[in-house]
């Protein structure tokens, strides 16, 4: 199983939730009694105690732990790849460290008004600064619904940050007389507007890079087809002959970058090789990569099942090692 990050989830929106969704519910923040402002009050006061009375927090956590890390691991793996059992194991096994790491943060927050981010930071730490949470505003919200003792509204967030709208459709509850945040649904919008953001911003970055790369190696083009692979039939090798024309003014000792594979609903298979040519003069060269097709991933299977489709294979060089010990190669993660 592959390793998949833990996303954590940043407790600002949290609270903006129920910011938000009382507003949509109440019209207004002048009443004593309002939720809203008791709960702005909360923070502002550290009153941990009447902040988790109007805004339940484990619920919240719930809901987004599901949303995200559902999200994210049908981002990092392929479903298909995995039975029902590893899959749902993976799952358990990030949901409860997600929430702790959350907790932890929201209670510091409501109890000091601040979040203690001490490097080296984790990965759940990086997520929270990178995902400029704290740029988030209430842009607009639906007139509320009521349904018995529950009252639903969405409520719509920019992040200006990271220039990206999401939506989260939020449920308050009657509980004792007293109106109560009790569910958000929606974090998926979040984690998937923060990934286009950071994709975005990565294209930028790597944009100069990648215009560099294609100074010293530039892909002309490639050939291959399917071969059988293990002995049971089980999975089998694309053999491909990729063209290379070397026209840098260093020597180069090794290239490496991706072979994708495109698949359906916009996924991708990618591939990493890396290829000696120490020694190659400059000029157009054949260079031999294999990839190995795995039939419980969608996007292998497909090739396995039809060939080699050109227009459904791209081949991307991302990095290159020169002789002198040099390397050029594009980012895969936002610089600090």
């Amino acid at each position: 199983m592959k390793k998949i990050l833990i996303i954590f989830i940043p407790l600002l929106l949290i609270v903006a939730i129920g910011i938000g969704a009382v507003i949509a519910f109440t019209g207004s923040t002048k009443t004593s009694k309002n939720p809203m402002k008791n709960l702005r009050q909360s923070v502002v006061k550290h009153d941990a105690e009447s902040f988790y009375k109007i805004l339940d927090v484990d619920a919240v956590l719930n809901s987004a732990a599901e949303e995200i890390l559902t999200a994210q691991i049908n981002s990092k793996i392929d479903v298909m790849a995995y039975s029902t059992q590893e899959f749902t194991t993976a799952y358990e096994n990030l949901k409860p460290d997600f929430i702790d790491a959350a907790k932890v943060a929201v209670d510091e927050y409501v109890k000091t008004g601040k979040v203690t981010l001490q490097p080296p930071l984790s990965t759940a730490q990086k997520f929270f600064k990178d995902s400029a949470v704290t740029s988030c505003t209430i842009k607009t919200f639906s007139k509320p619904k009521t349904e018995g003792n529950e009252t639903h509204s969405t409520v719509e967030f920019y992040n200006e940050g990271l220039n990206f709208y999401f939506k989260l459709d939020v449920t308050l509850e009657k509980v004792d007389d007293t109106w109560k945040i009790t569910n958000a649904k929606g974090f998926e919008n979040y984690y998937s507007g923060f990934n286009r953001a950071m994709k975005k911003k990565l294209e930028s970055i790597n944009a100069p890079i990648r215009a560099d790369i294609a100074d010293s190696v530039k892909v002309k083009g490639f050939e291959g087809a399917v071969h059988e692979g293990d002995e049971y039939g089980f999975s089998k090798i694309l053999k491909l002959k990729i063209r290379a024309d070397l026209k840098s003014e260093k020597p180069i000792v090794r290239i490496g970058g991706n072979v994708i594979i495109d698949g359906k609903e916009g996924r991708e298979g990618v591939t990493p090789f890396s290829v000696d040519v120490t020694g190659n003069k400059n000029g157009v060269q054949d260079f031999n990569v294999d990839k190995v097709l795995n039939p419980f991933v969608r996007e292998d299977a497909d090739v396995m099942r039809h060939g080699l489709r050109k227009s459904f294979i791209h081949i991307e060089i991302t990095q290159i090692e020169f002789a002198d010990g040099t390397i050029l190669r594009e980012l895969n993660e936002l610089p600090e």
